[in-house]
């Protein structure tokens, strides 16, 4: 059941006429219906019927099934709610309507929200089913609009995919369990799924935004600039006595002290809530305000550096949906690149894609890829920038094992310094000399890999453990 399996919920591939128009003529026209659709007044109940007409012909002509927007439509439910029940609750002249007393101009109030509302979205439908994503974006462009009204769209649309991807798998764990949305008494249910998922995309939102400031995104993308990557003779990173709170008062970190030196592998260990994510985000300036220090290479993690410190430190999440938000594999890769200014961003996202075996899915969507191969693609989307040191958080979890294979043998040609994050102790040892084990906000242990995963008694009091059958040699 992975997302890459997942197919657009609102793009309907064909070969009709209608697909086949270029997408700014399909844009311009969809934008005109709108604006006659809300310029229209609404007692003028028969155009809203010839509106209605054109749209379902072009459906017709397109070869879409009528049955196919109208589950789409859905999404608004909560305006039909809103228009049935103005006509009750409005104010002003009211009438008899079979027995009920109505409002006059509650009725055509939600008439008017009905009427505008549901032809906008089927105009809207209309648009998604027979154009590509892609193609949308690229219709954007020759219409000349902004570029970042066009990254704005992009991360829309993106967003939609994997919150439609999110519902889909929250809807199979609930139906089979039981759940049947049908029947009125699991109303409840439903409703409560609805909540839990706006939560998850309130938090999914809150996620995708940190992968966006790591890979050096401030509102605009900057062009002309360039950054010549040095290697100072300094550590490659200083964590001197480094505490932070959280707003809600939660204490993750109480003083953490690590120095990596250039061109080392380092696992960070720890147990659930040891406070390894909250170091990580401060290695790359995505968490700052606390106490302590953290330099790169020398370089202070303030303010003022904090694009050359986005650029030269890589943060790759745990999630790579957290990671991937824009319309195509290539244009995710080259995302930072483009923020950062770096020159050659398309020989940057060649390089990147063939370091990780993806160069031939540059113009595949990420719902469309394996778990492992969107891992990849999201370690490609920070390697395009050239870090010097590479964060991993959690590289291997929930990939199959030839999937985590393949990320081991990409991860060990790599030559950067490396700090990875993780709860897998075998793969710690197979690609890191070194390990830090943190607990509790501090550092309790820091030596090597194999020394700290044969002190079982360690482990234990840290709650870590070697996997069964696992035997160190």
């Amino acid at each position: 059941m992975s997302a890459g399996h997942a197919h657009g919920a609102l793009h309907r591939p064909g070969d009709s006429a209608v697909h086949r128009l270029a997408p700014q003529t399909k844009i311009l026209a969809a934008l005109v219906a709108v604006l006659c659709v809300v310029a229209t007044p609404r007692e003028q109940y028969w155009a809203f019927g010839a509106y209605l007409v054109l749209v379902v012909s072009v459906w017709f002509v397109a070869r879409v099934p009528v049955r196919w927007f109208l589950a789409r439509s859905l999404i608004e439910l909560p305006f039909v709610v809103l228009a049935v029940l103005l006509p009750f609750v409005g104010a002003g002249p009211r009438t008899d309507f079979h027995g009920l007393s109505v409002s006059v101009d509650g009725a055509l109030a939600g008439w008017n929200i009905l009427a505008k509302g549901t032809l906008g979205v089927l105009v809207s439908l209309t648009l998604a089913a027979t154009t590509a994503p892609k193609d949308l974006l690229l219709g954007l462009r020759k219409l000349r609009v902004p570029g970042v009204m066009i990254t704005i769209a992009t991360l829309m649309l993106r967003y939609v995919e994997v919150i439609a991807g999110e519902a889909r798998r929250m809807s199979v764990a609930r139906v089979s369990r039981g759940h049947n949305p049908r029947f009125l008494w699991q109303l409840g249910a439903t409703a409560r799924g609805v909540g839990t998922l706006f939560i998850r995309a309130y938090e999914r939102g809150e996620r995708v935004h940190l992968a966006m400031v790591s890979r050096g995104w401030s509102g605009s993308a900057v062009a002309g600039s360039t950054f010549t990557p040095e290697r100072p003779a300094a550590p490659a990173l200083t964590v001197s006595r480094l505490a932070y709170a959280y707003p809600n008062g939660h204490q993750a970190l109480y003083g953490v002290n690590l120095t990596i030196e250039q061109g080392e592998r380092v696992a960070l260990l720890g147990p659930n809530g040891a406070g390894k994510t909250t170091l990580a985000l401060h290695l790359n300036g995505v968490l700052s305000g606390g106490s302590g220090e953290v330099t790169v290479a020398g370089l202070p993690v303030t303010k003022a550096n904090l694009r050359e410190i986005r650029r030269r430190v890589g943060l790759v999440f745990q999630d790579p949906d957290d990671q991937l938000f824009m319309s195509t594999v290539g244009e995710d890769v080259a995302f930072g690149p483009a923020n950062f200014g770096l020159s050659d961003v398309d020989g940057r996202v060649q390089r990147a894609l063939r370091a990780v075996g993806m160069e031939s899915f540059a113009d595949r969507s990420p719902m469309h890829l394996s778990g492992g191969q969107r891992r990849r693609v999201a370690l490609a989307s920070v390697l395009a920038c050239d870090p010097e040191i590479l964060v991993l958080d959690e590289p291997s979890a929930n990939l199959e094992p030839v999937a985590r294979r393949e990320l081991a043998e990409v991860l060990l040609g790599l030559d950067r310094t490396m700090l990875m994050v993780t709860h897998d102790l075998p793969y710690a040892l197979q690609l890191c000399p070194r390990s830090v084990l943190v607990d509790d906000g501090v550092v309790v242990a820091d030596g090597p890999t194999r020394e700290i995963l044969r002190d079982t008694e360690l482990l234990a009091r840290h709650r870590l453990e070697l996997p069964f059958g696992f035997v160190l040699d």
